[in-house]
């Protein structure tokens, strides 16, 4: 029984000094941030080359909170990558002392559960934020490029025409085309700030976009034309995604049936029935199985989703 209490607090004391150390880390990669951009505030900007960063600022580049951060720009969510890593934190915390003291789970098999639960509800968070930030600008970009294309149908250069769109539009197409802007003003050409669009918002409409405006730049022509054309061609896309998803729809909804129909079944049991379902939260043996159904379920819910998913 003793060893049964002191895993839990071990278990808590190391995520307090696990976090103490994040939130230490953070605020030295903040003050090391606000001291760059105090340096390059102090420096006149020429051209907007990509310059050779250190080993060291590569590293950092691409450690994990770089990473992190660099997914969280993708989405409109205004958490921040030290927030998100404290309430990771937190929540396994929580969660651990929640099935060991609580629910008196083993604390060897608690262990994994609450280490893999917060992170991967985290990924899915991001995920689907992502994926609402892409279709919103998607579903926006026809509009966008018909404003660029008029803007520089009526003489403007390139930057007064982006200036016109970051003006007009809201939401993701404002973010990125701003981006876009600011990048033109400061001396980068339009292929060059819509290939780092391309990197940020990977989809099939940003490469066409990107490509297109490339293509026209190096072997000239009608840029105006050009625009509106891919802004028609993205619209009848959008059409055809429509029509896939409408087609699909029966497939998804008995994805979504079955998925639901354990949960469904085990709540009416447990209303019904407490009893009944006791040894699979109370018993070892019954959460081993548990925790194997709850696997087995999510792999089968993200097949049958993969299944009814059609790339257009």
């Amino acid at each position: 029984m003793t060893v049964m209490l002191l895993l839990p607090i071990a278990f808590a004391v190391a995520f307090i000094g696990g976090l103490i150390a994040v939130m230490i880390h953070m605020d030295r990669r903040r003050r090391r941030h606000t001291a760059r951009l105090q340096r390059v505030r102090g420096d006149a900007i020429a051209t907007v080359a990509t310059p050779t960063l250190p080993r060291k600022d590569r590293q950092a580049r691409s450690g994990l909170f770089a990473r992190i951060e660099a997914e969280l720009e993708r989405t409109s969510l205004r958490t921040r990558t030290g927030e998100l890593v404290l309430q990771v934190t937190v929540g396994t915390l929580a969660l651990y002392l929640l099935l060991v003291l609580l629910l008196g789970m083993n604390p060897l098999l608690a262990l994994p559960l609450a280490l893999l639960a917060p992170p991967a509800l985290a990924v899915l968070v991001l995920r689907a934020a992502q994926a609402r930030y892409l279709v919103a600008f998607n579903t926006d970009l026809p509009e966008a490029l018909d404003v660029f294309a008029r803007g520089l149908r009526a003489g403007r250069p390139v930057s007064d025409s982006l200036s016109i769109v970051v003006e007009t539009s809201k939401g993701a197409i404002r973010k990125e085309f701003s981006r876009c802007y600011d990048e033109t003003r400061m001396g980068a050409t339009l292929p060059e700030s819509l290939s780092r669009l391309q990197t940020r918002v990977p989809t099939p409409e940003v490469s066409f976009f990107a490509v297109a405006t490339s293509l026209q730049t190096e072997t000239g022509g009608n840029l105006i034309e050009t625009m509106e054309g891919l802004a028609h061609q993205l619209r009848e896309r959008r059409k055809l995604r429509k029509k896939a998803r409408a087609l699909t729809s029966e497939a998804r909804a008995s994805a979504l049936i079955l998925a639901a129909l354990p949960f469904a079944v085990a709540f009416i049991l447990a209303l019904l029935n407490w009893q009944y379902l006791a040894p699979l939260a109370l018993d070892t043996r019954g959460q081993v199985m548990s925790v194997a159904a709850l696997t087995s379920i999510g792999l089968g819910m993200f097949i049958m989703a993969r299944m009814g998913k059609l790339d257009v």
